[in-house]
């Protein structure tokens, strides 16, 4: 894994999380908020803590934020300084920018000022839990667009024992077996020659109804 420098702008729930998690796997993170006491309960977890107003062009261009890998843009109720920053940050010339949005426009405007990533994490933590609860061997449930999904599925009974040639997985059902769980390790790409075992996960990818399909053995 290599080593990356990223800036997380708005240290609220989204953007701790987001900072903390990155400093734990040894990246360098700056963690920038307007809130010094905010800053201050960040400051043990991350590289630098910064107390800046971003939708101040001085201050954030103080930053060098053109010098980080990422720049994470996690302010949440603040419209106006969220769409801000993200203009000011991709005036700067930052390489990668992500934003956090709270709505479907908010997200649209963050498109067109030219953030690489719109993150919705109400909305897409709504479709996970929602799809866990519905779908009776779903572990996990990503959706990568309108209507492809990344799900991570206990091994159906009708697949145990079968290699992934003989399931025919594919063919019958239109998705793909990215990986396979199983104890500790990830298998990528899984073996096909190698039968799947009860306590195996399966990393899927594929169309919602296909995926539906798969889990119901029709």
């Amino acid at each position: 894994m290599n080593k990356q420098a990223v800036a997380v702008i708005g240290l609220g729930r989204f953007g701790a999380t987001v900072a903390k998690t990155l400093s734990a796997q040894g990246h360098e993170v700056l963690g920038v908020d307007i809130n010094e006491e905010t800053v201050q309960r960040i400051s043990p977890y991350v590289t630098h803590a910064v107390v800046a107003d971003t939708s101040d062009e001085d201050a954030l261009r103080a930053l060098s934020l053109n010098q980080f890998d990422d720049v994470v843009i996690g302010i949440g109720d603040n419209v106006q300084g969220n769409l801000m920053t993200a203009m000011l940050v991709k005036e700067i010339g930052a390489k990668y920018i992500v934003a956090k949005a709270q709505s479907t426009l908010q997200g649209r405007l963050l498109e067109k000022i030219g953030v690489d990533l719109v993150i919705y994490p109400e909305s897409d933590m709504a479709l996970r839990v929602a799809q866990m609860l519905v779908r009776e061997h779903v572990i996990d449930y990503l959706q990568l667009s309108k209507d492809i999904g990344l799900v991570e599925m206990e091994t159906p009974a009708f697949l145990q024992g079968k290699t992934l040639i003989e399931a025919n997985i594919r063919a019958k059902y239109n998705v793909n077996v990215v990986a396979i769980k199983r104890d500790n390790d990830v298998l990528a790409p899984p073996d096909p020659n190698d039968p799947l075992r009860g306590t195996d996960t399966l990393m899927i990818i594929g169309r919602d109804p296909d995926i539906t399909r798969l889990e119901e053995g029709k």
